[in-house]
Parts: structure tokens; sequence; C-alpha cells
């Protein structure tokens, strides 16, 4: 399915492999600044098929996953808003719709989590607001938690749930509007990297371009196997499974912030329910798969349900009601779990965005925006340096 705003050219400015939260991001920023973009996917987003479906994703600006993301936080925090201005003046919202939804984010931190010294890391180096709570307050604040003596409650109040989905069509739409040329379904053929441009055939077509962003998703690893077989990169694909249950009005968008549990068990989070019931699923762990041959059945495994289910019965005992829906998802994992987002070592033109490990949607703008400037050869506003791909650089040989 192609669109367009103008003529269909065979050279770009950019070309772009992968129409997820990253690539249409990026197309958003590029086009903005008046590059010719062509974005190819091999379906139109947004889809079920990589790592952004399922209604919703939280943004959360007090960040345990370590201070660094916290400046990157508060920038994507401001431009998702941003966007949700612009798009609701061009028309691309609905009444009522919003991207964002400012209701803050409430942490469970069980006996041992790590994450605590992160957050008061993160709210100390970055003076971002914070409050942390006992357990007595937490649950007259949230009657619907169920909470230990061991535990310990944050929330962070500049956090909030982004509507993933509706993110997607605002980027791709605005994207199209100015100038970019999508073509979704068909598929990679041919990649072709000159010193000074890139070849790419796809379904049979053949372009051009000065510089190529891959922002493949779970696919990263077998393209770059494929056609960069020098640029080996650690990317695990992750078979995982959110769900939807029946619940009671203590857990009503409202009533409940979205939540995350660091437990001795497992962590785990989950959204109030916007209508369609409390969503939920496990963070860490996760079957490694190959992302074209995943078996997308929800009940393929037991645990796809009754992992969610136990946490709920036992934190948030109101939601654990039947069943409303089941999905799965991909992770893309680096070993360390951060981000890549860097240009290949030897063709300075190529770029990727990676292994976004299960905790990227909610940077994506801000991604997008860096991405842009890489393509520009203009330093990015945020800093990169976490992202680089040689910190998994393999020792030279004896």
């Amino acid at each position: 399915m192609r669109e367009q705003t103008s003529a269909w050219a065979q050279s770009y400015d950019v070309i772009i492999v992968g129409a997820g939260s990253m690539g249409l991001a990026a197309a958003y920023f590029l086009t903005h600044r008046g590059q010719r973009v062509l974005l190819l996917d091999r379906h139109q987003p947004p889809h079920t098929w990589g790592s952004h479906h399922g209604e919703t994703r939280q943004l959360r600006v007090a960040y345990g996953e370590g201070a660094t993301y916290v400046p990157l936080a508060l920038r994507a925090r401001t431009m998702w808003q941003e966007l949700e201005d612009s798009a609701r003046q061009e028309g691309l919202l609905a009444p009522g719709e919003v991207l964002f939804h400012p209701a803050g984010v409430v942490g469970i931190l069980g006996a041992g989590s790590a994450m605590r010294a992160e957050l008061e890391a993160a709210s100390m180096v970055h003076a971002i607001p914070a409050e942390w709570l006992s357990t007595a307050e937490a649950q007259r604040r949230w009657p619907g938690l169920c909470l230990r003596e061991t535990d310990t409650i944050h929330f962070d109040p500049l956090g909030g749930v982004l509507f993933s989905e509706r993110c997607l069509e605002v980027l791709r739409h605005a994207s199209v509007r100015q100038g970019a040329a999508t073509w979704f379904g068909g598929q990679l053929e041919s990649l072709v990297v000159r010193p000074a441009s890139v070849e790419v055939v796809w379904s049979g077509e053949r372009f051009a371009a000065d510089r190529l962003v891959l922002a493949l998703g779970a696919g990263a690893g077998k393209v770059l196997h494929t056609w960069f077989p020098e640029w080996q990169l650690p990317l695990q694909p992750l078979r995982k499974t959110v769900a939807w249950f029946a619940a009671d009005a203590r857990y009503q968008a409202g009533n409940l912030p979205a939540f995350y549990a660091d437990l001795p068990e497992g962590t785990y989070y989950g959204f109030p329910d916007y209508g369609g019931g409390v969503k939920a699923a496990r963070h860490d762990g996760g079957q490694p798969c190959d992302p074209d041959a995943v078996n997308r059945d929800f009940h393929h495994d037991p645990a796809d349900e009754a992992d969610i289910r136990a946490f709920l019965r036992a934190r948030l005992p109101g939601a654990a009601g039947p069943l409303r829906a089941g999905s799965v998802c991909l992770y893309t994992m680096t070993p360390d779990t951060h981000f890549i987002v860097d240009r290949h070592p030897e063709h300075p033109h190529v770029f990727v965005a990676a292994g976004f490990s299960g905790h990227g949607f909610k940077f994506a703008i801000a991604m997008g925006e860096a991405l842009a400037c890489l393509c520009l050869e203009e330093s990015p506003p945020v800093d990169l340096t976490l992202f680089r791909a040689d910190r998994f650089a393999r020792p030279a040989g004896p």
C-alpha cells in the first residue's frame, strides 16, 4: 500500500526501512526539515506484528533503569504534548482524544528492589519531583492496591500514559502531509551501500538515497546479519504477552494511575481500565524467539495468562476478573537492556535504531528527533553516548 503527497521518485534524501515507532518519528522530523523521505515496511502501522500495539505505554520520568534516561524522558514528555497540540490543530485527533494522559505512575518496590536507589539518584541529580509514600498512605490513595509492610511506594507525578497506536497514526499522517512517501507491504530484496549513497530494492522497485535508517524492531538482527554481516549486534527478540481483565471501579482511569511492581517474584506493569479492562503484563522473562516464526496465539503457553493473573490476584485483587483479551508482542533485547542508536562504523550514512529492550516507546519521539539530527550531520539535543553500538565491539582475535 502506497501513500504519497507528491509524484513518486526513485531517489530520496533518506530511506527509512521500518515504520514502527522509531522509524515514523524519524520520518516526522526529517520531513519537517524538508527532507525527501521514503518509508518502507512490511505492514501498515499501527499493526500487531511489532512492539507498539496494545493501546497504551507508560511514560515515566523518574526512571528506575538509570538516571541517564531522565533528560531524555523529560524531552520526550514535552514533545509528545507538542505533537498532541499540533495534531489537534491539524484535525488529526477526534474531540476528546489525547496522545498523553498525565496522571502519574505509581511504583511498588518489593523487598530488595534495586530500583529505589536508581529512583532516588534520578530525583536528586535532575531535581525532578517524586513522592515516597508509606503503604498506609498509598492504600488510602489507591484502595485497589494490596501492599506488604516491606513494600516501598514511589509516585512519579510527571509520568502518565501514552496511547501508542494513536501516536503512530498521528506520526504517519503528519509525515505524509509533510511529503513522506510510504510503501507498506512487500519486502526488502536487496540493499547496496556505496561510498556516498545507498540502493534499496523493495518488492521489485529500485530506490536510491543519500542516507539509510534501519529501524526494524525485532527484525533488525536478521537484516543486519544478511546485509551487514561484518556488523553483528547482540539483539535477542523475546516473545511477550499482555492481557486485559475485568475489574471493579477502583481500577478505572481516574481512580488509579498506571502502575508497576518490582518484586522478588518478578517485574510487572499495568494500566487502569480505560474501557477495555485493566491491562497488565510481566516485564522480565520472556521466551527467545524468531520474530518471523513466533507463535502469536495468546494461550500457546499456559503461563501467557496465569503469570499475569497471579500477580493481579496478589497485588490488585479486584482487577483479576474474567479475561477480556490477550495479545502477544515482541521485545528486542540487548545484553545490558540499553538501546542502540548509532551510525555504521564503516558507512557513516547508514544509521540503526534497535534493541529497545521493552522500554523504548516512551522515548520514540525524542529518538526520532535524534536520528533526524544524525542524518543531517547535526548534534542531537540529547546525549546518545549510552546507546553507542561499539560498546558491544568484539575483541580482536589472537
